[in-house]
């Protein structure tokens, strides 16, 4: 089993330097299907739980990373499929994955300011400028 700082009923929490290689670890066990990344907020700190599953069992690998510094490393080596979870963590959390490849934006539009993250406790959405309509369209 690879070092960890915590293990729980829920799944681990690796120190977040070693999420890929604990991610390669679990691959290479049997668990080779990452099937989410979850976002989340605990104040001090920012994070992603890692979903796993052998197609049995789902195994959750917590990763923390402080607030002032929001960085993780890319599971992207080991499980392809990361890419889309990757992005929304950092379109939604600010948090910056180190080894993603650049790209669009996912899942907020190009326009929307880089530095509102919407699923952090202390966004404000009326910070954010209001939308403007589409125009409304007549079917034909």
């Amino acid at each position: 089993m690879p070092p960890c700082s915590a293990r729980t009923a829920s799944g681990w929490t690796p120190p977040r330097r070693s999420s890929l290689k604990v991610a390669a670890w679990l691959k290479e066990n049997g668990f080779t299907h990452l099937s989410t990344i979850s976002g989340f907020d605990e104040g001090e700190n920012l994070g992603a739980y890692y979903h796993f599953t052998d197609n049995k069992m789902i195994t959750t690998v917590k990763v923390k990373t402080p607030r002032a510094n929001p960085v993780i490393p890319s599971v992207l080596p080991v499980f392809p499929v990361a890419t889309s979870y990757e992005r929304e963590l950092e379109d939604m959390l600010g948090i910056k994955i180190q080894g993603l490849p650049p790209g669009r934006r996912y899942p907020l539009p190009e326009d929307f300011p880089v530095d509102q993250y919407p699923l952090r406790k202390d966004w404000k959405p009326e910070t954010y400028p209001p939308l403007t309509p589409a125009p409304a369209q007549e079917a034909e």
